[in-house]
């Protein structure tokens, strides 16, 4: 089942960012009715992926030209705890251009309520050497296109 609901994108000032939301599930929480800290890092890697997914670059077609993007860094800001059965906003964009690393921003919400602040690093790497690589082609343009960034 697919938790995320109606994505979207949003102006903010002279960016956009892509939105997706979040039903926080009864596994997500924690003894004390809160999300368990961990919990927020697989909905940041599902708007992730499917921020990517928007502009046309799927993860499963990256990999079968040989190109992956492991998390090399990772930043949780927690401003307050959700709670089960909200249903929180997650709003992406790109920090810069890619070059051998790509760097999301997210703002995890509730309403107009800000609870976590986070970035997240992946790094290009090359399948068969295992080394990193510069981004594909066409990836910059495309988050530009988008307007995910300003300029390649």
């Amino acid at each position: 089942m697919n938790d995320l609901l109606n994505p979207t994108w949003i102006n903010i000032g002279n960016k956009k960012v892509f939105s997706v939301k979040h039903r926080v599930r009864y596994s997500d929480t924690d003894r004390m009715d809160m999300v368990y800290h961990g919990s927020y890092v697989p909905m940041l890697e599902a708007a992730r992926v499917d921020t990517l997914r928007e502009i046309g670059w799927v993860y499963s077609e990256m990999e079968k030209k040989g190109i992956l993007l492991p998390v090399i860094d990772l930043n949780l800001k927690y401003k307050k705890s959700a709670r089960y059965d909200q249903i929180l906003s997650i709003e992406s964009h790109v920090l810069t251009p890619p070059t051998s690393k790509l760097i999301f921003v997210f703002k995890i919400k509730h309403e107009d309520e800000l609870l976590v602040d986070a970035q997240v690093t992946l790094a290009f790497v090359n399948a068969s050497t295992g080394l990193p690589q510069r981004a594909p082609d066409g990836l910059c343009e495309d988050l530009e296109k988008n307007g995910l960034i300003h300029s390649c």
